[in-house]
């Protein structure tokens, strides 16, 4: 058997059922091989950045390691990609074609090593023919265990070399539930019980099985509201004392109950510096952490209570506790704070529009009503990101596959591809800017095309890298510097194979309901917005 079969053979058994990619002489044999002999989907990539950041969208909703392969040199078009995804914690492979150990110059062979480790990825090699089996069994166990990308080095030479390994040599992976005992949540159930104002926080980390109807029984036990991170955001879809995202993306009345909670039980979520105002929340307050990674225990911010374990069975064992010691739930959850939620959201929501110029804000609802709740949503960066990671929703966490791990733009649309894949019966929403579909989304457009995918892509088009117009304005200098007069873009959709929709008035959304049913494949909304009508990204 060659090294090629044992790769393709060895993925399909540890259950990876797709791998994305360019391919080149240092990698088109495995590549060949899992899609040829193993009937498995290899997804053509028209730039190696987007292969790594569709895996991860892949990865982000589907809670599988998600698998690229790249050329020998091309990894170095892979760096932000590999930044975002470390910083995001999502499980990756990217078998990285090398120079054959047997060439002298190649203008391909470049220090990949030295390349991926500032990226916060993990660099492994495949040791020679007859380890690749169980080279290949530790990068995706590390991938998994680490959350994090791991790098798999390939030599050229080694693709075909034939090797008396079999698959049956590969260990399969296996994962377990960490579960503190009674005696180590008894101090987390007193400190609840002595509060006043206990709020619930749950971030992406407690999306598991079982997790949210586990906190959404404590929280009401305890008589406590709930809220998420960013991350987390729909866990607690429907609840009616959900007071939303915590931290800079807090509405008013949310902000009102962070600021009177004296304990906050918060499971599966970083407590960053943007959930919690550089840890300006957290002050004057309990802090009771859990989380299934220990090492994920106080790293931004100290906790007063560190619990190593899994969100859905500690909130059941704190459940317990709680009914064992026979404890009131608190007041802190109301009908009174339900009808000040649902108030808040009506107001916010407003009317519909029916003229006037297009808003920001408006846009976003109106999005928000059209596409299916059930659908994958990815958010790129820009000024527009602050109200469209607040106002748009999903109904579960896994369901957002989030891009702003590092803070550059264009890499929804790769990520959004991903998740479309991961989620093929449900339509997966992109928000993107003009400027960044022009630095990373125009490129992999054709492969949703390609892939006949149900990407809705809005493009909030201001004619300008926005967030610079402003800081030119603010600095006095010429704002004509950061303006383009970019190319019609629904006409650009219309080439490359999809369907374009421009949105210049409100009437104008009546048709992409329509646009957007099952099958109908990728679909981009070029929506017309003047540069000055979208809020400074300083005033957040």
């Amino acid at each position: 058997m060659r090294v090629n079969e044992v790769i393709a053979r060895g993925l399909r058994a540890h259950g990876v059922g797709v791998v994305f990619g360019v391919m080149g002489d240092a990698n088109m044999y495995v590549a060949d091989s899992f899609h040829r002999e193993q009937g498995c989907k290899f997804v053509a990539t028209s730039n190696e950045g987007g292969a790594v950041l569709m895996a991860a969208g892949y990865a982000a909703v589907t809670g599988r390691v998600g698998v690229a392969t790249v050329t020998h040199g091309a990894i170095a078009n892979c760096v932000s990609a590999l930044l975002d995804a470390a910083r995001g914690h999502y499980p990756l492979v990217v078998i990285a074609g090398d120079t054959a150990r047997s060439q002298g110059y190649h203008l391909q062979n470049i220090p990949q090593r030295e390349i991926v480790a500032p990226t916060g990825a993990s660099y492994r090699e495949v040791r020679s023919v007859e380890t690749v089996g169980v080279d290949l069994a530790a990068a995706l166990a590390q991938a998994r265990a680490e959350r994090r990308p791991v790098v798999l080095d390939l030599p050229a030479d080694f693709q075909q070399a034939e090797t008396s390994v079999g698959v049956g040599r590969i260990p399969y992976l296996v994962s377990g539930v960490l579960t503190p005992t009674r005696e180590e949540l008894e101090d987390a159930a007193g400190a609840i019980i002595g509060s006043s104002r206990p709020l619930v926080i749950a971030g992406r980390g407690a999306g598991g099985p079982g997790a949210s109807e586990a906190l959404r029984a404590l929280a009401e036990r305890i008589g406590a509201p709930v809220a998420t991170t960013l991350r987390g955001k729909g866990l607690f879809s429907g609840d009616p004392c959900d007071i939303g995202i915590v931290g800079t993306l807090s509405h008013p009345v949310a902000m009102e109950v962070i600021g009177r909670a004296d304990c906050l039980v918060v499971f599966g979520a970083a407590l960053s510096s943007l959930t919690t105002w550089n840890g300006e929340l957290l002050v004057g307050k309990r802090v009771i952490h859990v989380d299934s990674d220990p090492v994920a225990l106080g790293r931004n911010f100290p906790a007063d209570i560190a619990v190593a374990g899994d969100a859905a069975v500690t909130a059941t064992t704190l459940l317990d506790l709680f009914d064992e010691a026979e404890a009131e739930p608190k007041r802190f959850r109301s009908d009174d704070l339900a009808a000040r939620l649902q108030a808040w959201r009506q107001e916010d929501q407003g009317t519909a529009p029916s003229d006037g110029p297009l808003t920001l804000t408006g846009v976003l609802h109106e999005v928000e009503s059209i596409v299916p709740s059930d659908r994958t949503l990815t958010i790129d960066g820009g000024r527009f990101s602050h109200e469209s990671l607040r106002i748009l929703r999903v109904e579960h966490p896994w369901n957002y596959a989030h891009c702003l791990n590092v803070g550059h733009i264009g890499m929804s649309v790769s990520y959004g591809i991903g998740a479309a894949i991961g989620r093929p019966a449900a339509p997966s929403l992109v928000i993107v800017g003009d400027g960044g579909f022009m630095l990373g989304g125009l490129a992999e457009l054709n492969t949703a095309v390609r892939e006949r995918l149900d990407l809705v892509i809005v493009l909030l088009n201001d004619g300008a890298y926005g967030a610079e117009y402003y800081r030119f304005v603010a600095q006095s200098l010429d704002p004509s510097l950061t303006t383009f007069e970019w190319p019609d873009f629904v006409d650009v959709a219309t080439a490359l194979g999809a369907t374009g929709l421009r949105v210049s008035a409100w009437s104008d959304f009546d048709r992409l309901a329509e646009m957007i049913q099952p099958g109908c494949g990728p679909v981009l909304v070029d929506v017309s917005l003047d540069v000055t009508s979208i809020p400074d990204p300083g005033d957040h």
